[in-house]
């Protein structure tokens, strides 16, 4: 009797395994099935690129097209929504051979800036001195010889072909006096057609104007810009990104590209600007606190 329950006891656990397995079995099958209906109702399609993505912008005035900038810098375009791609090297390569100087390497594209006043204006900021201007979105393209390379690039807020650009000096450029590395500044009104000289040893810069200057009826003028700088500086700049806080740098405004300028604040080390508020971070004597400090527009 005791053998036949144990019997009976292995025989119900064997059944309830079984069930198990079977009911896993089905729910899997079913599950893979669901799967599979998803996939087939998924329109995708898969693109190479050479390299991982840099940037990814929406243009156009309904975003029907998509600017991707890579690593490698390349830049594609697509004109549906990402749906198929063109990659645009051939078409800059053509257009900066037209204006690169006989010994002028015509270089990649190593940032992308859209102007905040019309969607379809884009510069295409190059790595040799050659940049490119699209009024469309890529579509078609007109490439610049600045003459040097543009390491930052920014576009006025409320007027659409002005813009501001920053550039290191090389000491390719000083020929007969000793070399001096700086970060100089410079301003369009053509959208890069011409370039005029502002000042130099600079570090932060922003257009004065603001939109929300403008919608609320405070004249500024469009031309005024802000900027940091060391105006004692005889020598080599520091080239990377600020190491410490600086009592030599003070934040200046100007309303005529530095004709004339005045000091705004002492100390004033680095900018950060919105449309309504500008904040700005002064330098305490012993270069380790900061104040900060902050005004509308």
């Amino acid at each position: 009797a005791k053998d036949m329950r144990r019997i009976s006891l292995l025989s119900t656990l064997l059944s309830s395994v079984l069930l198990s397995t079977s009911v896993e079995g089905r729910m899997n099958q079913k599950k893979k099935a669901e799967e599979t209906n998803m996939s087939a109702g998924v329109d995708f399609q898969t693109f190479d690129l050479d390299g991982q993505v840099h940037d990814l912008m929406w243009c156009g005035y309904q975003d029907e097209v998509v600017l991707m900038h890579t690593a490698e810098g390349s830049v594609y375009r697509s004109r549906d929504r990402g749906l198929s791609w063109k990659r645009l090297k051939s078409l800059l390569a053509k257009q900066g051979a037209h204006v690169a100087d006989d010994d002028q390497d015509i270089g990649q594209v190593h940032k992308l800036i859209q102007s905040p006043t019309d969607d379809q204006l884009v510069v295409f900021v190059g790595t040799n001195g050659i940049n490119w201007v699209s009024e469309d979105c890529g579509g078609n393209v007109k490439a610049l010889n600045s003459g040097k390379r543009v390491q930052e690039f920014l576009f006025h807020p409320t007027q659409r072909s002005w813009a501001l650009a920053a550039s290191w000096t090389t000491c390719a450029e000083f020929m007969d006096e000793p070399c001096r590395i700086f970060k100089e500044l410079y301003y369009t009104k053509d959208v890069g057609e011409t370039w005029d000289f502002v000042t130099n040893y600079v570090f932060d810069f922003e257009w004065g104007q603001s939109t929300q200057a403008v919608e609320s009826g405070v004249m500024i003028p469009d031309d005024r810009i802000w900027v940091t700088r060391d105006a004692t500086n005889k020598k080599h700049q520091n080239t990377s990104r600020k190491l410490s806080w600086s009592v030599d740098i003070d934040l200046y405004y100007s309303d005529d590209y530095f004709e004339s300028s005045v000091m705004a604040l002492e100390q004033g080390n680095t900018i950060i600007k919105t449309p309504q508020y500008m904040f700005v971070s002064c330098s305490a004597e012993d270069m380790l606190r900061v104040s900060i400090y902050s005004a509308t527009f």
